[in-house]
């Protein structure tokens, strides 16, 4: 048999392929009308492939005293390394449990130092950074369904989340020279921050038309001791007999106020591609 002769088959499996992934997602039938609010248990499950951009304004500790700012801008997939959300509701009645599990990673960050040993840092200095940082964030709450009928429905949200967050700082100033600053030419700082916050939120969908395609949204608000976090995520998305197909964009904000706390404020903002299963 000729190469031509043992290749011939690639479009067509390609072709098949493609028809059988069509049919899959597209020609399955309409999201089953049955009831999460009629007393039995209803498990829904839900992977998203998160892919976020990261602004950061980040203290680090200094070896010799005081501390160093570095801030850094946001770009959506510029540095992202990798990135994993998943999410579950469990519900009974009117009374359920949402869980949230995210992980972040983001590598060789541009930043700059603002402020080193509590002297301000002017724009003029080239006191270039770079930086990483990864991190998990759980999120465990109760809910309530406020609200539900042909429209869609309505979760009120209480109950709590952790974020644990590692930044690795690299600098080198060969070039220019510190300027007189409390902080050698070039060094390595790593610093770890955990915060935890109680929360309050909303959370449910839209129906449009039918209900085949629907608006999920998701908002909470947070505090802790000496931090404020909040939360939001908003898209569109399409149900299935076995769950539902979404796209949706998630916006997560933290603040520290304490001098020593690694994060002076932090934001991961960008895209989601959700793939949800119910039972």
């Amino acid at each position: 048999m000729d190469f031509d002769a043992r290749t011939r088959w690639i479009p067509r499996a390609i072709r098949a392929a493609a028809v059988s992934f069509a049919l899959l997602f597209f020609g399955a039938p309409a999201f089953a009308n049955e009831n999460p609010w009629d007393g039995n248990w209803h498990t829904d499950l839900t992977f998203y492939g998160w892919l976020p951009g990261v602004t950061g304004d980040l203290r680090f500790q200094l070896p010799g005293g005081g501390r160093a700012e570095t801030k850094s801008d946001n770009n959506i997939l510029d540095k992202l390394q990798g990135a994993f959300m998943m999410q579950t509701v469990i519900r009974q009645g009117e009374w359920g449990f949402f869980g949230d599990l995210d992980w972040v990673k983001f590598g060789d960050q541009d930043g700059r130092f603002t402020n080193i040993g509590n002297d301000h840092v002017g724009a003029d200095l080239n006191l270039n950074t770079r930086w990483n940082v990864k991190g998990g964030m759980v999120t465990l709450a109760g809910l309530y369904s406020l609200s539900h009928d042909s429209w869609g429905f309505a979760d009120v949200l209480f109950g709590g989340r952790y974020l644990w967050l590692k930044g690795n700082l690299n600098w080198d100033f060969s070039a220019t020279g510190n300027d007189g600053f409390q902080i050698a030419d070039s060094g390595h700082i790593a610093q770890n921050g955990h915060v935890t916050d109680a929360l309050i939120g909303l959370r449910g969908r839209i129906n449009l038309g039918d209900g085949r395609w629907f608006a999920p949204y998701y908002i909470d608000a947070g505090a802790g001791s000496d931090n404020t976090t909040w939360q939001a995520v908003l898209g569109v998305g399409y149900g299935f007999d076995w769950g539902a197909l979404g796209l949706v964009w998630r916006h997560v904000n933290y603040s520290q106020t304490g001098d020593s706390d690694l994060i002076r404020r932090i934001s991961f903002d960008g895209p989601a591609f959700a793939v949800n299963f119910h039972w």
